[in-house]
C-alpha cells in the first residue's frame, strides 16, 4: 500500500535508469531499491504514500528510527511542534511533513540538515488502519569534510591564527599558525578563488603526537586570503581569512539597498582608488545591469565613485570594481529578496485510469503568478482549471494535468510584474509507480519472470524494467 522513494529538496527527480517491482509481504512493505544515500548537512525527503490515495488528514501515522526513536508523528492535525510531546531530541526542529498532500494519502517527511547519526532504519506506520500497515527504508548519511570545532573532537585543529608579518607597496608576507592539532593536518594558503598559493617550507613541531605548524607565503595583489587546515582522518576542516590591500588598489566596495516604488535601489561606493576603476553592477549570472550615471570625485589622482541601479527580481547582485592597469579586481555581493516572489513549486505524480496526473502546488506568491505545465520540449500542456486561493493578496495555486507518455515534465511559475520565474521538474512513468534505482537482483529476477517464466501473462515488469 506504500510507495517510498528518495528525492531532492527541490523535488527535481533524476531520469529513471531502472524500474523495479517493490517486494511486498503481508502487512509490512520493504523498499526494493536499496538504501537512500545522502551527504551530511543536506536535506532528504522520505516518501511514504498510500497507493489508494486515501485522505489521511484525520488519520494517525508515525515515523520511527531503529524501532524506538520518535522521528515524527501526525495525529489528525496534531504534530510535535503543535502541542504534541515525545519527539526524540535528535530530530527536534528538523523534521516536517507536507500538509497539502495529506488529502492524497501522502505521509512523506523531510529531514533537514542531515547528520551522520541520522543513518539507520526508518519505519512509516499507520497503526489504526485495518489491518495496520508499515513501510521500512534505510537511510545512509555520508560524512563530509567540514568544520567540526563544535563537536569537541579530541585533536581537532582550532581556527588558525593569521597575521601580516611585513608589507611594502609591492608585497605582503602572510603567516598562518596552527596549534595542538592531532592527527597532523595539511595546511595551505589560498586566494579568494581557491587557488593554492606557493609557500615556504612549513615549520613543524611535534609534542607527543600533537602538532604545531607555521606556514608563510608572500602575496602581491589586493585580495582576500585564507589559511585552510585539513584533517581528513577526522573529516575536519577549518580556516581563517585576512584581507590584504595595496595602496592605490580599490578596497572592497560598500553596498547598500533601499526600497523604492520601482523596485530596490542598489548603491555601490568605492573610495580612494588609483588608477580610476571601472565599476559595474552584475546579477548572479554575470550579466551587467543598466545603471545610472556614475558619480565620480577625484582627489589628487585618487577616485571615489558611487554607482546606483534598480532591480526588480530576487537574486544575488554584486558590485564589481576593476583596475586593469594594476591587474586588480574586487567585488561585494548582496542578496535582494523581493517579497512575494514565488518559491520553487512542489510537484507530485498521481496515478489515474487515464495515465498519470501531475500536480503542481505554488504557495504564497504575490503578485498572482501564471502557472503552466510543459513537456521536455517546452510545449504547454492542457491542464484542468487551476485551484486558486487568495489570502490577502498572496496566492496559493494548484494546477493538474494528465499525461500518457514517459518523460520529463516541468511546472513553470511566472510573475511578469516582478520579472520572476521559477520551476520544478519531475520524471514520470505513466504505466507504473516506480522510482529510479540501481540495477539489482530484484530487477534481474523480475525481468526473467516476465520474459521467460510467464510469457503470456502480463506482469509489472515489462521490457523497460532494467533499461540502462
Amino acid at each position: 500500500m506504500f510507495n517510498l522513494q528518495e528525492t531532492s529538496t527541490t523535488m527535481k527527480l533524476l531520469p529513471l535508469v531502472c524500474l523495479c517491482l517493490v517486494t511486498r509481504s503481508g502487512k509490512t512493505f520493504a523498499d526494493g531499491n536499496g538504501p537512500v544515500v545522502v551527504k551530511e548537512d543536506s536535506d532528504v525527503v522520505l516518501k511514504c504514500s498510500l497507493s489508494t490515495k486515501e485522505n489521511i488528514e484525520s488519520k494517525l501515522f508515525d515515523w520511527k528510527k531503529d524501532g524506538h526513536k520518535e522521528v515524527f508523528m501526525y495525529d489528525a492535525g496534531f504534530i510535535y511542534s503543535k502541542g504534541r510531546t515525545g519527539q526524540d531530541e535528535q530530530f527536534e526542529g528538523r523534521v516536517s511533513h507536507f500538509p497539502e498532500e495529506l488529502k492524497n494519502g501522502n505521509a512523506s517527511i523531510m529531514i533537514r540538515k542531515t547528520k551522520v547519526a541520522d543513518s539507520g532504519n526508518y519505519t512509516c506506520i499507520f497503526p489504526r488502519l485495518q489491518p495496520s500497515q508499515e513501510f521500512h527504508i534505510q537511510l545512509v548519511v555520508g560524512v563530509i569534510l567540514k568544520d567540526r570545532s563544535e563537536e569537541n573532537i579530541p585533536g581537532a585543529a582550532p581556527e588558525p591564527s593569521v597575521t601580516i608579518l611585513d608589507q611594502t607597496s609591492d608585497w605582503s608576507l602572510l603567516q598562518c599558525v596552527v596549534r595542538g592539532a592531532s592527527p597532523k593536518p595539511k595546511v595551505e594558503w589560498q586566494d579568494s578563488s581557491g587557488n593554492i598559493l606557493p609557500a615556504k617550507e612549513p615549520q613543524v613541531t611535534e609534542r607527543g603526537g600533537s602538532y604545531d605548524i607555521i606556514l608563510q607565503t608572500t602575496v602581491t595583489q589586493t585580495d582576500h586570503y585564507r589559511c585552510v587546515v585539513t584533517q581528513e582522518e577526522i573529516n575536519h576542516q577549518t580556516e581563517a581569512e585576512t584581507y590584504v590591500h595595496f595602496n592605490g588598489a580599490a578596497p572592497e566596495p560598500s553596498v547598500t539597498i533601499r526600497k523604492t516604488e520601482d523596485g530596490v535601489l542598489l548603491q555601490c561606493v568605492v573610495r580612494g582608488a588609483s588608477p580610476k576603476p571601472k565599476v559595474e553592477w552584475q546579477d548572479s549570472s554575470g550579466n551587467i545591469l543598466h545603471a545610472k550615471e556614475a558619480q565620480d570625485t577625484e582627489r589628487g589622482g585618487s577616485y571615489d565613485i558611487i554607482l546606483q541601479t534598480t532591480v526588480t527580481q530576487t537574486d544575488h547582485y554584486r558590485c564589481v570594481v576593476t583596475q586593469v592597469e594594476i591587474n586588480h579586481q574586487t567585488h561585494t555581493e548582496i542578496y535582494v529578496p523581493l517579497s512575494g516572489a514565488a518559491s520553487e513549486p512542489y510537484v507530485t505524480s498521481l496515478k489515474s485510469e487515464d495515465g498519470r496526473v501531475l500536480q503542481c502546488v505554488v504557495r504564497g506568491a504575490s503578485p498572482k503568478p501564471k502557472v503552466e505545465w510543459q513537456d521536455s520540449s517546452g510545449n504547454i500542456l492542457h491542464a484542468k482549471e487551476p485551484n486558486v486561493t487568495d489570502r490577502g493578496g498572496s496566492y496559493d495555486i494548484i494546477l493538474q494535468t494528465t499525461v500518457t507518455q514517459n518523460g520529463r515534465y516541468r511546472c513553470v511559475v511566472t510573475q511578469e510584474k516582478i520579472k520572476h520565474q521559477t520551476e520544478a521538474e519531475i520524471y514520470v512513468t505513466p504505466n507504473g509507480e516506480f522510482s529510479s534505482c540501481r540495477i539489482n537482483l530484484n530487477c534481474v529476477f523480475c525481468l526473467i519472470k516476465s520474459l521467460s517464466l510467464q510469457p503470456k501473462r502480463k506482469t509489472n515488469c515489462d521490457e523497460d524494467v532494467c533499461r540502462s
